[in-house]
């Protein structure tokens, strides 16, 4: 997988259980980081209904984490954040983190986002702005089809 977008956090003392290392609930929290810094980078702000500027009202299907190491207090870890697909209503993150100390990867995770209508809360067509956007953006790696 090709990342262009990367963030990094550092674990916090609240983020560790008993045995010294991240507890698995919070690395949802550091893909939804991950996720909101990468429409932060391409320019979309947060409006104070929580929602982005862009136009989308989204919402989160689906989350899936594959771990693969630990991670520790106070060690730096990158989230990198990517769009693979695209369809009708709906899109799909893949993210991976790492250790910023020696690459090693830590977890591997998908979330699926539908568009709703901002008005009945129903799945809505993404706009085809949104959809250039993440063209541009992605490059050629980037998969759109018709699909719901």
């Amino acid at each position: 997988m090709e990342f262009k977008h990367k963030t990094t956090v550092r674990v916090r003392t609240f983020e560790i259980d008993s045995q010294g290392i991240v507890h698995n609930s919070n690395y949802l929290k550091y893909l939804e980081i991950g996720r909101v810094e990468y429409k932060r980078n391409l320019g979309y702000k947060i409006l104070k209904n929580g929602l982005f500027d862009d136009g989308l009202k989204v919402v989160v299907v689906h989350n899936s984490i594959d771990y693969k190491g630990f991670a520790f207090i106070d060690e730096e870890l990158n989230i990198f954040t990517r769009i693979a697909w695209i369809k009708n209503s709906s899109f799909c993150f893949e993210q991976k983190i790492e250790k910023v100390k020696d690459g090693t990867i830590v977890c591997e995770g998908k979330g699926i986002l539908v568009n709703l209508n901002p008005k009945t809360n129903q799945p809505e067509t993404i706009e085809e702005k949104f959809i250039i956007e993440m063209e541009n953006f992605e490059g050629k790696k980037l998969q759109i089809t018709d699909n719901k």
